[in-house]
């Protein structure tokens, strides 16, 4: 694992907005928890989010408090895809 952070990337194939309202609702916010950046956005079919993670530790310690989280998930969509990897940079303006 890089120093930088980590990157995780969710689909959630035919995903909508108003499904990931409900799910956040359950989950809470991210950035308080500990991530540098969430973001959320579709396409004609998918639903899509990155967050970006200052190490794995911060994720995994996030994750554990996520019994709701997971629960509002977990009914919410049928198949979530997960892509992780090493965060090599991270610009930002101003």
């Amino acid at each position: 694992m890089a120093d930088e952070g980590l990157v995780r990337i969710y689909r959630m194939p035919g995903g909508t907005t108003d499904q990931y309202d409900k799910v956040t609702a359950a989950a809470g916010d991210v950035v308080a928890a500990g991530a540098s950046v969430h973001l959320a956005g579709t396409t004609d079919t998918d639903l899509w989010v990155v967050e970006v993670w200052p190490s794995a530790e911060a994720l995994a310690a996030w994750q554990e408090s996520q019994a709701a989280g997971r629960a509002a998930q977990d009914a919410t969509f049928d198949e979530v895809d997960v892509i992780e990897c090493d965060l090599h940079r991270f610009l930002t303006a101003g």
